[in-house]
């Protein structure tokens, strides 16, 4: 087969794997750097990415600590970093990452699924979030896609936010039927804000569990599922002024 003939068939399919030989070896590699504090989860990701020609691991760590001097070392074109690591709880692990390397690209790795993680991590300066549950290509195409500098998701994450999008209005409470205290506007109000848990705990004087905890007793009893829930619901209360709202919704 000629190389013309090669590259319509490649034209006519995006399966990687009928790309040939000389293709696949043309393509740029990729340089990953693995966080996460399971041995087993970064041998079998090592596992994986070894049959991939374009990606390849050039480090891994244990805790937060070791894998930044690892990325200052390595410079590498992607970090994958689980979302809860020791010490750090929410997305405080990705949050420093970022800090500490804003023009290198961090993508969370987690079993964790909900709306307010995946925001949260996007906000603290995540390109992407993969479930740990996701199928091969689409961790693959995440990887791919995060590693060129584009926002990525698998498809689990990408279902959630949409049907976050499409339906999540319709199950709300009514803002008048449901009686909250201080404490619960406090909290309704700053979540609505985008301020992160470890800043609501420090805004409150709690520990940042206790706080995750609250916040998480509160949405469960006013049937709030996401962030954009209960902005939603906090704009329906009250709790924000014009200013405020209109600075939301031209984030939108």
């Amino acid at each position: 087969m000629s190389i013309g003939s090669d590259m319509e068939s490649i034209a006519e399919s995006p399966d990687e794997a009928v790309w040939p030989e000389y293709v696949r070896r043309a393509e740029p590699c990729h340089r990953l750097v693995l966080v996460d504090d399971h041995p087993v989860v970064r041998a079998g990701l090592a596992a994986l990415l070894s049959l991939e020609h374009d990606l390849q691991i050039v480090g891994e760590a244990g805790d937060v600590d070791e894998a930044i001097g690892l990325v200052r070392d390595l410079e590498p074109d992607l970090v994958i970093c689980d979302l809860t690591m020791p010490g750090y709880t929410g997305c405080l692990a990705v949050r420093r990452l970022c800090r500490e390397f804003p023009h290198t690209r961090v993508m969370v790795l987690s079993a964790h699924c909900s709306l307010e993680c995946i925001r949260e991590s996007f906000d603290s300066g995540a390109i992407g979030y993969v479930r740990k549950d996701a199928l091969r290509a689409d961790l693959l195409s995440a990887l791919r896609r995060a590693a060129r500098g584009l926002p990525a998701t698998c498809s689990g994450v990408g279902n959630l936010v949409i049907r976050e999008w499409l339906v999540g209005a319709e199950t709300e409470p009514r803002a008048e039927e449901v009686p909250l205290d201080a404490d619960d506007r406090q909290v309704l109000r700053l979540i609505a804000l985008g301020v992160p848990t470890w800043r609501i705990a420090a805004e409150l004087g709690r520990g940042v569990k206790a706080v995750e905890k609250y916040r998480t007793s509160l949405m469960r009893r006013l049937n709030l599922n996401s962030t954009a829930a209960i902005a939603r619901f906090a704009v329906k209360c009250k709790l924000l002024s014009l200013q405020e709202v209109d600075q939301l919704v031209s984030v939108d």
